[in-house]
């Protein structure tokens, strides 16, 4: 435990950046899982697809604006998105 007041202050002030980064990243990674979900299914629908694909990236973009991921590691995972999208339609 802290024993200083700006170690105690630094404890709370990051425990609070972490409460708010795993709650983002949860909402990332639920709706990744619905647009994985999407991708699997047998009868594709893109007009859903887009939709979860914008909502994936809205959330990236998010992320990144919060200092939550690097700005590559966005930019990496919207091309990863991009490139799942590419190869269903080809």
């Amino acid at each position: 435990m802290p024993i200083t007041s700006s170690a105690k202050k630094a404890l709370k002030v990051s425990e609070k950046k972490r409460s708010r980064n795993r709650h983002f990243l949860a909402l990332l990674k639920e709706s990744t899982k619905a647009f994985s979900a999407l991708l699997v299914e047998e009868k594709k629908d893109m007009k859903k697809i887009n939709e979860a694909l914008s909502l994936v990236y809205s959330r990236i973009d998010t992320l990144e604006k919060k200092n939550v991921l690097h700005k590559n590691n966005a930019a990496r995972k919207k091309s990863a998105y991009a490139k799942a999208i590419k190869s269903i339609t080809a």
